[in-house]
């Protein structure tokens, strides 16, 4: 049935479009537009490389910093969407705090302003079709016979061809539809019909999922006199509710953090929607004020409606900025994090994180951390010592020669499916879901961090096998006994090494000297009869186990030079 729908949709627009050849190229123009605008953003991301990801994070440190870093990344990329997705991705992430992300998206709203102000003084004065066709022409074939950089400049080239053919044929339609329908014909000029054209403005943005769409059409319907001027800023107003639609539908799947941004976002919206319809008149004559002073034309619609819409975007900031932390207090309350997350389930893999580079790194690292630490504890119990005896300080001679109580330790590889493997596998898929473009850096640290994963895994192994041999010889009176407790304690000083600092590359240098002094031992022994060459086999065997346990914790060395690398540049 629905297919049935669609498809007799299908055909009624096309039915439609057949007779109103203004229509058809009024759509083909929106059209062109909006897949301009996705090439543009596509290509803006893989020529960022991270740099726009990089530069967001360090520019939330204060709030007019995130403010003005927002608004100038959406007057580069021309996207708040972008903006939006990717300070919900740092907040899910954890890389930013809710309040500098709240700051960045007031920011982003200012900066959707600068495309009114490119349409109206550019787009609609000029004949963009004519620069379009030799974007066009260099933006496809560059993207066919090019790679990387060149391929994404041409795509970007490609993405700014579309948008200039898209105003283009806008304005065409519109000067062909002189006779038709008219935008005014939706309402009256009253001010109690503003509110429907707000409406309007947020349903065009939702139904085009782009504001810079809603106000092109709006311009050029200005500009052409198919659209009085009053409900024409009654439209921009709604556009920038519009937006918050990409906010919510990117939280609805998302956790906590990203919800309560998407809230803020809403809240953002809906009270500067609602300031500036109430002050509608006293903007527009603010606006007239200006525009009479800067020496612009009184009939300049186009331009007044962009000073319109600048306008009542900073008015929004100024209400709203003192009450950011309060903001993001109330939203911590109103979307709390899980009172316990499972065992094994992610923290920070949040589907957000996917959408860029950085923030997919960040997660993955941060999951990471979280897996070894919970690593780190089960193999304390593979050691047989308690992990606060182990992680907490440095581990002492007396617990390691504690006595044992074989029952009170729980076997590993019951542990291992409890509580590390599903973490694994989410860890281990989030890897394979990441297909952003990447720079040689972030593919380096993620091989490293999959390739480290691995390793600690493996080394959970060596210490399953490893237990089973420390508790078989756990009693006081076991010939084994001491060396077991020598191999304990260099494990434990490893792991607590490891603990403090994940880049350290000594941790084995311990467990090398008891392993050189009871093989010599052990030698020594065996040849005045002291030890079972049967026990003594199974001590060679526990110091071989040892190593290669310590030997898949030791960090690659190309990991250690990107820690001490990143320690000297912080």
């Amino acid at each position: 049935m629905r297919h049935r729908l669609e498809l007799f949709g299908l055909i009624a627009v096309t039915a439609l479009l057949l007779a109103r050849p203004d229509l058809a190229t009024l759509a083909a123009g929106l059209g062109l537009f909006l897949w301009g605008m996705t090439h543009l953003e596509k290509g803006v991301k893989r020529l960022s490389g991270g740099t726009l990801d990089r530069w967001l994070y360090n520019a939330t440190r204060s709030p007019a910093r995130a403010i003005g870093a927002g608004a100038l990344a959406t007057a580069l990329v021309q996207s708040s969407s972008l903006i939006t997705l990717l300070a919900m991705s740092f907040v899910s992430a954890g890389l930013i705090s809710l309040a500098g992300a709240i700051a960045l998206l007031f920011g982003a709203n200012l900066g959707t302003t600068t495309g009114a102000w490119l349409i109206a003084s550019v787009g609609l004065r000029f004949d963009l079709a004519h620069y379009a066709m030799p974007l066009l022409a260099l933006g496809l074939l560059g993207s066919r016979l090019s790679s990387g950089v060149l391929a994404s400049i041409a795509g970007l080239v490609l993405g700014i061809g579309l948008l200039f053919l898209g105003i283009d044929f806008m304005k065409l339609g519109f000067e062909t539809w002189q006779d038709g329908l008219r935008l005014d014909g939706l309402s009256g000029s009253q001010p109690w019909h503003w509110p429907l054209f707000v409406l309007f403005g947020i349903v065009a943005t939702v139904v085009m999922q782009s504001s810079h769409a809603t106000l092109l059409l709006t311009l050029t319907a200005l500009a052409s006199g198919q659209l009085p001027y009053l409900p024409a800023l009654a439209i921009a107003i709604g556009a920038n509710v519009g937006t918050t639609v990409t906010a919510v539908l990117g939280a609805l799947t998302a956790g906590a953090a990203a919800r309560r941004l998407a809230g803020a976002h809403v809240i953002f919206n809906l009270v500067t929607a609602a300031v500036a319809l109430l002050l509608l008149m006293p903007l527009a004559w603010l606006v007239d004020t200006i525009a009479a002073v800067i020496g612009m034309a009184e009939t300049a619609w186009p331009l007044k409606l962009a000073l319109f819409h600048t306008l009542f975007n900073l008015l929004g900031i100024v209400l709203m900025l003192p009450l950011i932390p309060r903001l993001a207090s109330a939203l911590e309350r109103r979307f709390p994090e899980p009172a316990r997350l499972p065992p094994a389930q992610a923290r920070y893999l949040d589907k957000t994180a996917l959408e860029h580079a950085d923030t997919a790194v960040a997660a993955m690292e941060q999951e990471c951390q979280r897996l070894n630490r919970r690593a780190y504890h089960l193999l304390c119990t593979a050691i047989l010592m308690p992990s606060a005896d182990v992680i907490g300080h440095p581990p002492r001679r007396e617990t390691v020669e504690a006595t044992i109580d074989p029952a009170a330790w729980p076997a590993i590889n019951a542990r291992y499916q409890e509580r590390i493997k599903p973490l694994l596998a989410e860890v281990l898929d989030f890897h394979s879901r990441i297909d952003t473009p990447l720079t040689d850096e972030q593919k380096t640290r993620l091989d490293i961090l999959h390739d480290q994963t691995l390793r600690m895994v493996e080394a959970v192994r060596f210490g399953e096998v490893l237990q089973r041999s420390l508790l078989r010889h756990s009693a006081r009176t076991s010939p084994l006994r001491d060396a077991h407790d020598d191999l304990r304690l260099a494990l434990a000083l490893g792991l607590n090494r490891l603990a403090k600092g994940p880049g350290d590359s000594d941790i084995d240098t311990q467990l090398e000297t008891v392993r050189h002094h009871w093989q010599r031992e052990l030698a020594e022994r065996l040849r005045q009869q002291r030890l079972d060459p049967w026990l003594a086999s199974s001590l060679m065997n526990d110091l071989h186990q040892a190593s290669r346990l310590i030997a898949a914790l030791a960090p690659p060395s190309r990991l250690t030079d990107t820690i001490r690398a990143e320690s000297h540049t912080r």
